[in-house]
């Protein structure tokens, strides 16, 4: 009885792969060949490499291309022309202190300490982010949009040397006060 059951699978087997040989194995090979032949045999060749030429950064005296500009200051150095009687003109090079900015309308002179040495006197921010803090001031420190640098420091009032453009388009300083109470 089972050698009757495998015959019969053997027998059913080859039924079923002798139906493969029919005309759909020959769309078949004739499909993969089509395929064959459509698929590119070969590679692409590379693209030719540019060699690297580094940059040779020796700017140094500019001002650095990944600082904040000011559009103020840009502004005012463009009103620069020939002629100006004087090479006066503000550093863009100098490093800015605190309240250089804002303009001397947000700020209040508040106060003055002072010992021995030197005097301090005590600047109010009006406006912006900062409205209410109170920051020190040296002499020779700088104050205001204008580049204006504190010359002197009273019990009543701060003196400011400010560089401002005039209508010529030059530079030319101008005094500044700032007096304790307004």
């Amino acid at each position: 009885m089972t050698k009757i059951k495998s015959l019969s699978v053997a027998i059913l087997a080859g039924f079923i792969l002798s139906g493969c040989q029919g005309s759909g194995l020959n769309e078949l090979q004739q499909k993969v060949q089509q395929i064959k032949d459509s698929t590119p045999t070969g590679i692409k060749e590379l693209p030719t490499v540019i060699p690297y030429e580094p940059y040779a950064y020796d700017a140094f005296a500019l001002r650095s291309p990944f600082a904040q500009l000011d559009p103020e200051y840009e502004t005012r150095l463009l009103q620069i022309e020939e002629g100006c009687e004087s090479d006066l003109q503000p550093d863009p090079n100098r490093q800015k202190f605190d309240l250089e900015r804002f303009g001397l309308d947000a700020l209040q002179y508040v106060g003055l300490i002072s010992n021995k040495r030197q005097h301090r006197g005590l600047i109010k921010i009006q406006s912006g982010e900062s409205a209410g803090v109170i920051q020190p001031v040296y002499e020779g420190e700088y104050i205001g949009l204008n580049d204006g640098k504190v010359i002197k420091i009273d019990s009543d009032q701060i003196t400011i040397e400010a560089i401002v453009p005039n209508s010529k388009g030059c530079w030319e300083k101008r005094p500044q006060y700032l007096v304790i109470g307004q």
